[in-house]
């Protein structure tokens, strides 16, 4: 599958396949099957949602956000969301799985972080802590686990690592959390750290990817990242204002393009092929209100569908100007297949919104 950035004020990506299939398993009902089944149903509906032009934007939550209304999140752009999924030993965090299993439902691509706690815990014990929450969602498509390196609080008080480690011991717990989860998983995760602890650890935490806090509120690269040569995420904001969540959110920026972000969530760009015949087609406007207009449309179109996010396929018309009227959807993320009689297959994402005032 090719992905074609289109400017966000225009239209969102168009994507254009040869073949898409969707594998549906049928799981016992463990929490962790369930998401896994779920994401199966869904996995070919994440790849249509990473399209929002060159910058790719997400958020990371915990149960401080408390109850996340996941389709607003989507609609305003978040591509990607990281869910706090434990802490330290013992901790699992209480709206995880909703926070996780609501999110991929609305077509976000979701992740889960570890908060650390080296000042109680061996990195082992933590690492299985985290395991137990989270191995559901580690693997292709979701993003890669993330150990959180922060000061950790009891009382109201910063516990300060630097002051309780050495850099070699702080590093050393990192590398070891870092190494059992890859090992377990076979997924490389990314380390979160400020500015202080990237320069506090030593050079070789630099083998994992950095998830960098600098909240400036500029989507500039960081600066000062210490013993990286270079960073995959950057927290920009700990102040925004998504709908769909109730009070403060952090904000993220990738750093890189569509075909870097579906590399790092495993899903290859070179398995699918485009269609010449199709190129052309483009939706407009998207997001959109009431009527989407279809441009670029060949002779020869066989069928035209519209799907939800769950993969339920809806009842439209398409009328002889290649109009849909889409007002009467609830707002959030929709997907339209076209494929024509010889063989051709297009997919792309809209957006439909609720009007305002």
């Amino acid at each position: 599958m090719y992905f074609y950035l289109c400017s966000r004020e225009i239209s969102c990506t168009i994507l254009k396949i040869f073949k898409l299939s969707i594998g549906i398993f049928i799981c016992q009902a463990t929490k962790k099957n369930i998401l896994k089944t779920k994401f199966v149903l869904l996995l070919n509906l994440f790849i249509y949602q990473l399209s929002l032009g060159q910058t790719i934007h997400g958020i990371d939550v915990s149960n401080w956000q408390g109850t996340i209304n996941w389709e607003n999140v989507a609609t305003d752009g978040q591509v990607y969301a990281w869910v706090k999924a434990s802490e330290g030993m013992t901790y699992q965090d209480p709206q995880f799985f909703n926070n996780l299993s609501n999110g991929l439902d609305a077509g976000v691509v979701m992740g889960a972080y570890h908060f650390a706690r080296p000042d109680n815990n061996l990195a082992s014990e933590d690492a299985a802590n985290f395991l137990a929450t989270a191995e559901s969602c580690i693997g292709v498509g979701f993003l890669p686990p993330v150990l959180d390196l922060e000061n950790p609080y009891s009382g109201g008080q910063a516990i300060v690592l630097s002051d309780l480690f050495s850099s070699s011991e702080l590093s050393n717990w990192a590398l070891e959390w870092m190494n059992i989860v890859e090992a377990q998983t076979g997924i490389t995760p990314l380390i979160y750290v400020n500015g202080n602890y990237a320069n506090y650890l030593n050079s070789d935490v630099n083998a994992y990817g950095l998830w960098f806090a600098q909240p400036d509120q500029s989507l500039n690269p960081p600066v000062n990242i210490g013993v990286w040569n270079d960073w995959k995420f950057k927290q920009y904001s700990w102040w925004g204002e998504i709908p769909g969540i109730i009070g403060d959110v952090d904000l993220n920026i990738f750093n890189g393009s569509m075909t870097d972000f579906n590399d790092l969530i495993g899903i290859s760009t070179t398995d699918f092929f485009t269609s010449e015949a199709l190129k052309n087609i483009s939706l407009f406007p998207n997001p959109v209100l009431d009527q989407l207009n279809i441009y670029g449309l060949p002779d020869g179109i066989q069928h035209m569908q519209v799907f939800d996010c769950n993969g339920k396929k809806l009842k439209f018309t398409i009328d002889k100007n290649k109009t849909i009227d889409v007002s009467k959807l609830r707002p959030g993320i929709y997907f339209l297949h076209i494929s024509t009689f010889n063989g051709h297959a297009f997919s792309t994402r809209f957006v439909k919104t609720k009007a305002t005032g």
